[in-house]
């Protein structure tokens, strides 16, 4: 079979020349175009102008009602009280019947030695009471600081437990005291019992509850009678006791401790109060009371004369001596033989402070209430003002006596 031949014929590709002519122009516009847009300058966009921002200031009104001002100094301004002053006076009429001779067998509790006077008055009449006196009295003090805590400080606040007795003084007064007093009592050890059958340490058992009542009446002290301590107990020095008593008619029995203690509590601030009941220098009580403190001090054991100006006789009501005790009162004493009348009491000091007072004229029996129930047809006197005065003065002097216990605890200033 021949073979046939055939015949590819491949044209090039291209464009009819109307299409050429339509591309070229198109061509060259764009170009043109372009070349127009970057050289023409568009105008520029306004930026929006920003307005500075404005505060405004609005004042409001001040809240204090007047200007700052720094702190003035305090005006110390003068205070003027006016206060009533108790002043004690017995209410007895100077119209006794009993003879009033110093050294006799009866002394009248206010009549001066050698004067007799009369009185027609039983011994439920008298009035031994504070008397209110006509009148004020004024008294302008400056503001100090002891007189704030005096005006602001209640008794009550005072005890805080810590103390057995705080005191505070008006120095413009003697008797304006304010405070308070736990009086405790001391025991010591004896084998004999008193005409009542109770110990003999215990042979006044209402002397100090009576004086603590008078005390009270005539000052702002408060006092209460808290417990007995024997004389080698430590919380006499602990505890720090402004004050004991001891008193007795017959023999006191004591050891070497107990003598000891009681020196340290002496020397420590404490302070001791004796009254021979026996009323008799030499006598049972006295001998073995004088024997105790010399055996508690030694060579300190020095019992010297208590004048009668020192401030034991004046510090609350004023005396010039020791008022009569059973010494003057009772006269000679069933076979002890003759009287003696003592006129003045003892007192052992330490660096001229006294630690001890001792007395022998039995001052225990008219702060117990004895005179009182004891008439005058036995011997018995029927006043005891100036007595249970005097007892006030030696709570006053013990409590307030610098280097005393009470003033030691003193931190109210």
């Amino acid at each position: 079979m021949p073979l046939r031949t055939q015949r590819i014929e491949l044209e090039a590709p291209g464009l009819k020349p109307r299409q050429a002519l339509y591309w070229s122009l198109l061509i060259s516009l764009v170009f043109h175009a372009v070349l127009i847009f970057y050289h023409v300058e568009l105008p520029e966009r306004e930026k929006p102008v920003r307005k500075p921002m404005s505060v405004k200031f609005v004042q409001r009104a001040p809240r204090l009602s007047k200007a700052l001002e720094l702190m003035k100094r305090p005006v110390v301004v003068q205070r003027q009280l006016t206060r009533k002053i108790a002043r004690p006076q017995s209410a007895i009429p100077r119209t006794m019947r009993t003879a009033a001779i110093h050294g006799g067998t009866a002394l009248a509790s206010l009549a001066k030695p050698g004067e007799i006077v009369e009185r027609d008055l039983a011994p439920q009449q008298l009035v031994l009471g504070p008397e209110i006196i006509a009148g004020d009295v004024v008294n302008v003090k400056e503001p100090e600081i002891t007189n704030l805590g005096e005006d602001l400080l209640d008794v009550s606040d005072m005890d805080t437990g810590r103390y057995r007795a705080q005191i505070m003084v008006n120095p413009n007064d003697k008797r304006d005291l304010k405070g308070y007093f736990h009086m405790d009592l001391v025991k010591y050890k004896t084998s004999r019992t008193d005409y009542g059958g109770d110990p003999d340490w215990n042979t006044s058992p209402r002397a100090m509850a009576n004086l603590a009542e008078y005390l009270e009446t005539y000052t702002d002290i408060k006092v209460d009678i808290k417990q007995r301590f024997t004389m080698d107990s430590g919380d006499l020095i602990r505890l720090k006791v402004p004050l004991i008593f001891i008193t007795g008619h017959y023999q006191l029995e004591y050891n070497a401790a107990e003598a000891r203690n009681l020196g340290e509590y002496l020397r420590a601030g404490g302070f001791l109060l004796v009254d021979d009941s026996y009323f008799l220098k030499g006598g049972p009580f006295d001998t073995s009371s004088r024997a105790l403190i010399k055996a508690a001090l030694g060579e300190d054991a020095i019992f010297e004369k208590v004048p009668g100006d020192h401030w034991l006789y004046h510090c609350f009501f004023d005396f010039d001596g020791p008022p009569a005790g059973d010494d003057v009162a009772r006269g000679p004493y069933p076979g002890r033989g003759s009287q003696t009348i003592y006129e003045y009491l003892e007192g052992v000091f330490l660096d001229g402070h006294m630690v001890i007072l001792f007395s022998n004229k039995s001052l225990n029996n008219a702060w117990n209430g004895d005179w009182r129930i004891n008439p005058a047809s036995k011997g018995g006197p029927i006043n005891d003002t100036r007595q249970m005065q005097f007892g006030v003065n030696i709570l006053v002097f013990t409590l307030t006596q610098p280097g005393g216990f009470a003033q030691q605890a003193q931190v109210y200033q």
